[in-house]
Formats: C-alpha cells, structure tokens, sequence
C-alpha cells in the first residue's frame, strides 16, 4: 500500500511540476509605453518614448499600426487608403481636395470629399483626428 502511495504522489508531482514553475518563474509584465519613433533611416523603428535613439514623427501607416488616429491634413493618399472607410481612390481624393481649398477644420469637413459620405465618414472617424 505504502508503494502505491508514493508511486501515486511522484505521479502527481511529476504531472503538478510545469504548471508550478511557470506560475513561479513568470516574469512581470512590462510597463506599457507611449510608442515614438526612433532612429534615422534607414534603420528607423517605432519604440517607447524612453529608448535611446533620436526622436522622429511617427508617420501615418505607422500610427494606424500602433491604432492611433491620423491627421488628414498631413497624411498622403498612401497613408489614407488604409484609413477603415477609405480607398486607394479615395485617399487621392482626399488629397486633391486638401490642396484645392485648403485644410480640414475639423473630420466632419471630409463630407465635402467627393465619394465621401456620411456612412464612409463613419466608418472612418474612429481612425482620424485633426490636429492644430
């Protein structure tokens, strides 16, 4: 009986041993971080705001990436086509109406985008924002 008992307790500490050390051994999560671009290029990347390396902007594609909201002011059509709501053609759009009258005031001011809607813009204003 004893036998059993000890066969049965090393089958259980065999079986309890990876799932104890990885509650043990799991590091803490790292800190979330306010994500910056860094570096020159060629070999820029998208960092935290307190890693070494000089500042950049983040660009437009780079900032959809990370979810953040894109000024429509200053992003090209490249950048705009992957706007949610948005086209390659629309993006150009987008574009051309900006140089023709002038910068957005605000998102709503994309109505006046021809292929531009209200269904379109509401697919699209959770990604953008115009900035000062």
């Amino acid at each position: 009986m004893a036998r059993r008992i000890a066969l049965l307790l090393a089958l259980v500490a065999t079986l309890a041993a990876a799932p104890v050390r990885g509650i043990l051994e799991t590091p803490d999560a790292p800190a979330p971080c306010a994500p910056s671009g860094r570096g020159r290029f060629p070999r820029h990347w998208v960092g935290c705001e307190t890693d070494p390396g000089p500042v950049r902007p983040l660009a437009s594609d780079e900032r959809l990436a990370l979810g953040l909201r894109v000024d429509p002011n200053r992003a090209s059509a490249r950048e705009l086509a992957f706007v949610p709501g948005l086209s390659r053609r629309l993006g150009a759009e987008v574009v051309a109406d900006r140089e023709r009258n002038g910068p957005f005031p605000d998102v709503e001011s994309l109505l006046r985008v021809r292929g531009v809607g209200p269904k379109r813009l509401a697919q699209a204003r959770e990604a953008l924002v115009v900035e000062p």
